[in-house]
């Protein structure tokens, strides 16, 4: 309970301390704003495609059966009403010489045997040919492909099935290979006759779908850090190595100085990315009803806590000032980096990718994202919550630690 009064006594004399330092909050307020609007400002200038230039893909046709030029036709229909991708048809020499002269992004093939192996159960593989100058386009045409091989997969699970039933019957062969037929029309006509393999894989890239929202919902997530970092700053800032030695004879421990640090950061800071973060809701115009303002500020609210764990845990290792604010900085920097705010995650190599599932920082983001671009009406808290419950016990070992070292 002593405790517990001490850290609620520093984290109202540290509440006072920025009351006083008015000039010093006007700069963190306005600082990161203009920077981080001009840093999102070049990226987004540099990243978002020009408009009207869409992803050309080939697509090679090897089969040539009415199966593979169903699907081929289908596919280059459904293309053209879109704006964002262009599938047409061309042969291997064609569309190797399109690849080479940068024309195209992508080329993708139907092989030989390819009706034969749908219907006979075979796996069926789809080669891509990706453009090296075009990594980014060769990416987002790879899930239109397996989107495409996933639909196939369920075609062809539903027409053995009907082929297993149709054998025990007196059926002729000619007529079970039409009716077979006739049901693999009417799956890729329900799959891809409504765009729904467009829609779900290639629209499904906000950074260039919804540019603005994305780039304006980033450069708040990076306001928000900096201003976790700079008032963590300024508030340790406050304490002199006497100060210190002071409260540690009255029995001041460490762990409380940090934990009034760390409330009144926390406090601050969400206050004004909850007011900045209204003020961009109305001005992009998006749909956000109280629900949706609760579940998004409870992600803010636990990227935020591990955000100043981190932060806090190295201030606490650290025994230099200057050595522990420039590793301050730079886990902040590495933070906002990989979590997608700064430059889209889709640019990052496919190796690191697969590690972003196990980051906090772009799961927060991600959902993020979700609940204000794509109008989600549900959130999962699990993984956030167990990286905060790490990040707390952490953070305390370290301060029991340096607590009994001191000593």
């Amino acid at each position: 309970m002593q405790s517990l009064q001490k850290t609620m006594f520093f984290t109202n004399e540290y509440l006072k301390q920025l009351r006083k330092k008015r000039a010093t909050l006007l700069l963190l307020f306005l600082f990161p704003l203009c920077l981080i609007g001009l840093l999102v400002s070049l990226a987004a200038g540099l990243i978002i495609p020009a408009e009207n230039s869409p992803i050309r893909v080939a697509l090679v046709d090897e089969d040539e059966t009415k199966e593979s030029k169903l699907i081929s036709s289908l596919l280059t229909e459904t293309a053209n009403g879109q704006n964002t991708i262009e599938i047409f048809p061309a042969s291997a020499e064609e569309a190797g010489r399109l690849i080479d002269r940068n024309e195209i992004s992508t080329s993708f093939t139907l092989p030989k045997n390819f009706t034969d192996d749908l219907y006979e159960g075979e796996s069926v593989t789809i080669p891509m040919l990706g453009n090296p100058s075009r990594p980014i386009d060769s990416f987002i045409t790879k899930q239109l492909v397996d989107s495409l091989a996933r639909y196939i997969a369920a075609a062809q699970a539903n027409i053995l099935v009907i082929n297993d039933y149709a054998k025990e019957t007196p059926m002729p062969r000619e007529e079970r290979m039409e009716m077979m037929f006739e049901q693999f029309v009417d799956f890729t006509l329900f799959t891809l006759g409504k765009d729904k393999l467009l829609d779900e894989e290639v629209l499904k890239n906000s950074a260039t779908s919804s540019p603005i929202n994305y780039f304006v919902l980033s450069g708040w997530l990076i306001v928000f850090s900096v201003w976790l970092l700079s008032f963590y700053i300024v508030l340790a800032d406050v304490e002199s190595k006497s100060m210190a030695i002071r409260m540690k004879l009255f029995g001041v421990t460490v762990g409380q100085r940090v934990a009034g640090r760390l409330l009144v950061s926390l406090i601050v800071s969400s206050l004004l990315a909850g007011i900045t973060f209204i003020i961009m809701i109305k001005l992009l115009q998006v749909e956000f009803f109280a629900i949706d303002m609760a579940r998004f500020g409870l992600f803010a609210l636990l990227y935020a806590f591990i955000l100043l764990c981190g932060i806090a845990l190295i201030d606490v290792v650290s025994a230099s000032k200057r050595i522990g604010l420039f590793l301050q900085c730079f886990f902040v920097f590495s933070v906002i980096l990989v979590s997608g705010a700064l430059i889209p995650t889709l640019y990052f190599p496919q190796s690191f990718q697969d590690l972003l599932p196990y980051l906090f920082s772009p799961i927060a983001l991600g959902w993020m994202m979700d609940l204000v671009l794509e109008g989600r009406n549900y959130a999962n808290y699990t993984s956030l919550g167990i990286y905060s419950i790490i990040a707390f016990l952490v953070l305390w070992m370290s301060v029991s630690w340096k607590e009994r070292w001191s000593r």
